[in-house]
């Protein structure tokens, strides 16, 4: 696989729109509940990087003037229809239902579509606000992987796969997110400390090595704010 092919597929991923589509009535192009529980089973198949972790889901604004006041999540079919707790933050945990999967059910938003994005939160508990836990990076991105590779073209998909996937391979650069501002990011285990790429245009993103066996899943990635 060309390095070049290697570098699309991976792009085509990173910004495939993790979105959880929004309508009053159920609409064939919604988020699919069977494509969001792989993300729940790929959690739980690696579950030993993060033994201790929970996951949830967040909901971001991607539209202007749009805001988690009044947010409404359900998982709706024919016949099923199960409302979710949403957090002040936008945060959820996605329960599991036979009957969901049977009806063939989606995630359905009070809110027009294309108006929020969602992403996975991993979090191990101990950790300070100011950090991130490697092995929980290396979680939360397989359950992206999980979800979102549906959404990829099969040469997209491929390309991704033959190299160990985007969470598995050296060739991926996976880019996180921040609560603020990075002036700078370190990772840290033990005495060992290295800095870790910051995107200067995306001054929030920092670039952690996922695939790197020589980090442990203990290993943290430490946030220096400013800009």
């Amino acid at each position: 696989m060309k390095l070049a092919a290697l570098l699309l597929a991976f792009h085509a991923f990173a910004n495939a729109a993790p979105v959880v589509e929004v309508a009053g009535i159920r609409d064939p192009e919604l988020k699919a509940y069977r494509t969001m529980v792989k993300g729940l089973d790929a959690f739980d198949l690696e579950r030993a990087r993060a033994p201790k972790a929970a996951l949830r889901f967040l909901l971001r604004p991607a539209a202007t003037g749009e805001t988690l006041d009044g947010l409404t999540l359900t998982i709706s079919g024919d016949t099923v229809s199960l409302p979710v707790e949403l957090a002040a933050d936008g945060g959820f945990v996605l329960p599991r239902s036979a009957a969901a999967l049977a009806d063939r059910a989606e995630l359905v938003l009070n809110k027009k579509r294309n108006s929020f994005r969602w992403r996975p939160d991993v979090r191990s508990p101990g950790v300070p606000a100011n950090a991130r836990r490697l092995g929980d990076l290396r979680l939360q991105c397989a359950v992206q992987w999980a979800i979102d590779r549906e959404a990829l073209t099969p040469q997209a998909r491929g390309a991704l796969e033959a190299n160990g996937g985007p969470c598995h391979s050296p060739l991926a650069h996976t880019a996180f997110e921040a609560p603020q501002a990075l002036r700078a990011a370190w990772l840290r285990e033990g005495s060992r400390r290295e800095a870790l790429p910051v995107n200067r245009q995306h001054a929030r993103r920092f670039t952690p090595p996922l695939a790197d066996g020589g980090w442990g899943d203990d290993a943290m990635v430490e946030f220096e704010y400013g800009t």
